[in-house]
């Protein structure tokens, strides 16, 4: 019955080890989405610096004469938006299987996991 138990909570606790590599790598990905779309609008701002400027005033201007401010005419949405549609579409573009790839678990992550039941195991 110990053995039963053993074997049992080492393959849940690989299980669960699994599971957090992959919420990792899938973390990881959406770190590197915002990343990539941070680096865009302040590429955006620098080039634009002046019009923004401008615009983000006379939005200020309407918000402060309405009572209220909102975003529907934020001039750095737009960079934002195409920063965000052009990872999207280059996910779209590869097979499920191979975005399935990007969160699997590496060789490397696999090994440690071994090592780590190796571990538990002696």
């Amino acid at each position: 019955m110990q053995v039963k138990n053993h074997l049992y909570e080492r393959a849940q606790n690989i299980l669960k080890q699994v599971e957090a590599i992959e919420n990792n790598n899938q973390n990881k990905i959406i770190y590197d989405v915002l990343s990539e779309t941070m680096t865009a609008v302040d590429k955006a701002y620098s080039e634009n610096k002046d019009q923004i400027e401008q615009e983000m005033f006379k939005l200020a201007l309407e918000g402060i004469s309405k009572g209220k401010m909102d975003y529907a005419k934020d001039p750095i949405l737009p960079y934002i938006l195409k920063t965000i549609q052009k990872t999207v579409d280059k996910f779209s573009a590869i097979s499920p299987e191979e975005q399935k790839k990007l969160v699997i678990l590496t060789q490397e992550q696999i090994a440690q996991i071994r090592a780590q039941d190796a571990r538990i195991r002696d």
